[in-house]
């Protein structure tokens, strides 16, 4: 018969049962269902670290962690939001948020200024991939200095197309981005016929050499008309959401270090993070249909 020991004293369980008013059989199923309950705690603790390597989502949020652990574990997964929370906040896993806002952006240049297409009444909501793409520049710190990082992110799957991480603020980093934005549409054979194209209003986005790019591509221009960052909400949370989420901003790294880690970093990105907008899926599933979520591929005993 199994016991309960105490000071060095071991005590029956059924007697013990029989004095709380309560049935040996009720007590061994919860004894066994807390066992279970610590075996899945432990292994929550150790894919969420598996997650939060450097190489994958190193400040995946609360949210993220739980619908990837709900995705991984499926049927074993048997604790709610509040109580996986709970494992998170005692094991250390909890994130502090840092936040500030860069400026990169210089609207004192003679170019032409487009008219918003999107912030409009009622405001412009893409149907699909390829109608709408926002675009804007971030700075990161390294070892060097600062570097400039541009993404162009199609607004309906929230899918980084393009990206690039350049020495300055001069338009050649927008326009290698927008160049791999064009080549990843044609790639998965997405028209960008007619598609869009947001920015703020910036001397990178209102080069000439950058409309007329757009322009040869039968892309429409919309600017913003202010300086106010509402106006390009989605660029502005790309920015933030990409940049700290991961580990390529903390100045330790050189630029192609910090070059090589924007790369992994956006694959993640897009690969791996479900994004709320999305219902909780991620990008590439919406871009292009397909699943595969590589932080599925962990395997543990």
């Amino acid at each position: 018969m199994r016991g309960l020991s105490q000071g060095g004293r071991r005590y029956r369980v059924r007697p013990l049962c029989r004095l709380l008013g309560i049935s040996a059989q009720g007590y061994y199923k919860h004894d066994y269902a807390s066992n279970e309950a610590d075996i899945l705690s432990a292994s929550i603790v150790l894919y969420c670290l598996y997650v939060r390597q450097k190489e994958r989502l190193p400040k995946a949020g609360c949210r993220e962690l739980y619908t990837l652990c709900r995705e991984y574990f499926r049927e074993k997964f048997t604790i709610g939001r509040d109580r996986f929370y709970n494992v998170l906040r005692s094991n250390s896993l909890m994130l502090r948020r840092t936040r500030y806002r860069p400026r990169t952006t210089d609207s004192r240049h003679g170019y032409r200024l487009y008219r918003d297409l999107v912030n409009t009444s009622p405001k412009y909501t893409p149907a699909g991939n390829g109608r709408l793409v926002v675009a804007d520049i971030t700075y990161i710190y390294t070892r060097e200095g600062f570097a400039y990082l541009s993404l162009v992110t199609d607004a309906y799957s929230r899918y980084i197309v393009g990206y690039c991480l350049s020495r300055s603020l001069d338009a050649e980093g927008p326009l290698k981005a927008m160049y791999m934005a064009l080549e990843t549409y044609r790639a998965y054979g997405i028209s960008t016929e007619g598609m869009i194209h947001h920015s703020d209003r910036g001397v990178q986005y209102a080069s000439k050499q950058y409309t007329d790019l757009l322009l040869s591509q039968g892309i429409r221009i919309s600017m913003t008309q202010t300086g106010d960052p509402l106006h390009n909400a989605l660029a502005e949370r790309m920015n933030n959401t990409l940049k700290n989420g991961w580990l390529f901003n903390e100045g330790d790294m050189d630029f192609r270090q910090a070059e090589e880690a924007v790369s992994k970093s956006v694959a993640m990105y897009n690969n791996a993070r479900p994004h709320k907008a999305l219902g909780m899926k991620t990008p590439m599933e919406i871009f292009s249909g397909r699943g595969g979520n590589p932080l599925m591929e962990y395997r543990y005993n």
